[in-house]
């Protein structure tokens, strides 16, 4: 990689921690400048405004949950083992793992989601999409499996399990108090108990 990219992926993954820790409109350039240790003339010299900076920001921390949701996940084969996997590594986030600041989407739709046409807010909605049509897919090759009871509903089922664990991250961050995510995941892991059939 040419020394200017290292430069140009150094200042997103900076800049990716404080979006996501502070706020992407409440963070100045300054903040990033002071991060960075670079002027503002050298970061525009990567990204033609803010917005643009934001956006790849995004982008970049999403990637990053992703990949370690996927990581963790990937290591089981069964559905149930799949879904409680999911909820241990997302609940992660609250232990500033594997980014600082919490969940990067949902950070980012509380801060955009009443800023009329914000950049950003269509790669949120993409980004919380991909989430949950991923958790939709486990569901349906569970059932398919006859790992998860034929009753169980993909899509509801994948939104009650993403709210929840993005409500929860909420309260922990509001209550700051290490058994809130104890608690969801003794309560998850119960209810997805409930949906998965007996392994034979």
């Amino acid at each position: 990689m040419k020394k200017g990219e290292l430069t140009r992926l150094n200042i997103i993954r900076k800049s990716a921690t404080i979006f996501n820790q502070k706020g992407y409109m409440t963070t100045t350039m300054s903040d990033i400048i002071q991060e960075t240790n670079i002027q503002k003339g050298g970061i525009y010299r990567h990204f033609k405004d803010k917005e643009q900076l934001m956006l790849e920001s995004f982008h970049f921390s999403t990637e990053i949950m992703r990949d370690h949701l996927v990581t963790n996940v990937s290591q089981h084969e069964h559905a149930a083992d799949k879904l409680i996997a999911f909820v241990e590594a997302f609940l992660q986030l609250s232990e500033g793992e594997p980014i600082v600041g919490g969940c990067p989407i949902f950070n980012a739709a509380i801060e955009m989601d009443d800023l009329e046409r914000n950049t950003l807010l269509p790669s949120i909605n993409d980004a919380m999409d991909m989430m949950i049509n991923w958790m939709v897919k486990i569901l349906e090759d569970g059932i398919r499996h006859q790992e998860l009871k034929q009753s169980v509903q993909p899509y509801d089922t994948a939104i009650y399990i993403v709210a929840t664990l993005e409500g929860g991250l909420m309260l922990d961050r509001l209550k700051k108090d290490g058994q809130l995510t104890k608690i969801l995941i003794n309560n998850l892991r119960q209810y997805i108990s409930m949906i998965a059939t007996e392994r034979q």
